[in-house]
């Protein structure tokens, strides 16, 4: 929503001598703070609702560990949108790893390990979902199938931290430049020398 001081320019306007030099003032910064709101995807007074849904994401494996994945959008968009894609071996994605892609909807080609530290075979599920910086993430659209990568790396992933000013812990998924303006910083246990 932009800002609105129309009215109150308009009654400036009328005051003697400098009236019309102050409301010309106020409108040239209204209009600049309502343009920089709309080119750079955020809302000078408020949050932007989340974006349409995307429509698809496809995710493919070539068997030896490298993975491609494109979202189709062909929604009604602003400039300044964002892209997320989440991957994660649970498919409730409780600690989901997050892949920024700007306003890219394809994902460039990752590697990804086809078997944990163990030797066991593994799956991960994809998800993604578009955001503007100023706003709410959209709606999560997920990949039909899990993806098992194949080849020989064997690797546990570390566990994720999240992205945004989403919880540290890596936890609060989907959320991509994060939900809350502000994360309150997080205190660690202190190391001890020895």
């Amino acid at each position: 929503m932009p800002i609105n001081l129309n009215d109150q320019i308009n009654y400036l306007r009328q005051i003697p001598g400098f009236g019309q030099y102050l409301g010309d003032t106020l409108q040239r910064l209204q209009d600049g703070v309502n343009l920089l709101g709309q080119n750079t995807a955020t809302d000078p007074v408020g949050t932007l609702p989340a974006p349409p849904p995307i429509q698809q994401l496809v995710v493919k494996t070539n068997g030896t560990g490298l993975v491609h994945a494109v979202i189709t959008d062909s929604s009604h968009i602003q400039k300044g949108i964002n892209y997320f894609v989440e991957y994660d071996t649970d498919a409730s994605f409780s600690q989901p790893h997050v892949v920024h892609l700007g306003p890219s909807r394809s994902m460039s080609p990752i590697m990804l390990p086809g078997s944990d530290d163990n030797g066991n075979p593994q799956s991960f599920y994809f998800r993604a979902y578009s955001q503007y910086l100023g706003g709410s993430p959209g709606t999560k659209i997920y990949s039909e199938t899990a993806v098992s990568p194949g080849g020989t790396q064997f690797l546990t992933l570390l566990p994720s931290t999240g992205s945004g000013t989403a919880s540290a812990t890596g936890q609060q998924g989907g959320q991509g430049f994060g939900v809350n303006l502000f994360r309150p910083s997080v205190t660690s246990a202190k190391r001890v020398a020895k």
